[in-house]
């Protein structure tokens, strides 16, 4: 029998996850505190992670709609990570960086976590993949352990400066390429027909939604979601250029004024 579209599913898995990260936090934040916004936004990311995956939208996006399901895989891939690594501090981000090492260092470089966030997020939505894991829980539980780790990994090189700094403009172009790479495969969900077999035999469907229509409308949410949220970090990194630039006036003002005095 199907449940109800409004029944609460449950992966206890990322409740479990989700509790030692918060005491984790919680110990570092003593030991070296930070802005409160730097708390408030982990703890947000976290919410989103559970919220998702335990709540109404995990039980239609695993056996009503695949759009649910595409903005299950959004929140705790796009989302998510982004705010996780924004609320931790600096101290935090270098004691990773220490504690991964050499590996930590290798997977984090821009040329090595862009394409394996790509190829990732590609076929974790392929077709034989996605009907794989909506069709058995351990491995649907895998899949959104995945996504979470390669959004985790392609933010890194944007929001953190550990274990080492690229220029900024760089990291334009890193999202900037992300958005373009990425976009094929929500075009490809918004204009094709029913990819996902899972999704296409269900009886009972929701609010009229056709297979097609649902698919569809879950590429429009995935082309949309990802354009404003690279958008919003371009916009952020372009504030931050200015702001180099600006700095790097000023320092330049400063020492030809102090030039001009040793001078005289």
């Amino acid at each position: 029998m199907t449940p109800s579209p409004w029944s609460v599913s449950f992966e206890p898995l990322y409740i479990l996850l989700a509790i030692p990260a918060a005491a984790l936090y919680v110990r570092e934040w003593r030991r070296r505190p930070g802005p409160r916004w730097r708390a408030a936004t982990f703890g947000v990311g976290l919410l989103l992670i559970v919220g998702a995956l335990n709540s109404p939208l995990g039980t239609i996006a695993t056996e009503y709609l695949v759009l649910f399901h595409l903005l299950q895989n959004v929140i705790i891939s796009d989302w998510a990570p982004p705010l996780l690594l924004l609320g931790l501090t600096p101290a935090m981000r270098a004691g990773l960086a220490r504690r991964g090492g050499r590996p930590f260092a290798t997977l984090t470089r821009p040329e090595v976590a862009l394409p394996i966030w790509l190829v990732g997020w590609y076929v974790v939505h392929l077709g034989g993949v996605y009907d794989a894991a909506v069709r058995n829980p351990p491995l649907l539980a895998l899949e959104h352990g995945f996504l979470i780790a390669i959004g985790l990994l392609f933010w890194w090189p944007v929001l953190c400066d550990v274990p080492r700094s690229a220029a900024t403009i760089a990291r334009i172009g890193y999202v900037f390429a992300a958005f373009v790479l990425s976009a094929f495969l929500g075009l490809a969900l918004t204009f094709s027909p029913p990819v996902y077999d899972f999704y296409a035999s269900l009886e009972e469907r929701l609010w009229g939604i056709s297979a097609e229509q649902d698919q569809n409308l879950g590429g429009i949410l995935m082309t949309s979601e990802q354009a404003l949220v690279f958008f919003a970090a371009i916009v952020w990194l372009l504030v931050r250029l200015l702001r180099e630039e600006t700095e790097a006036e000023e320092r330049l003002a400063d020492e030809q004024r102090a030039a001009g005095l040793r001078e005289h």
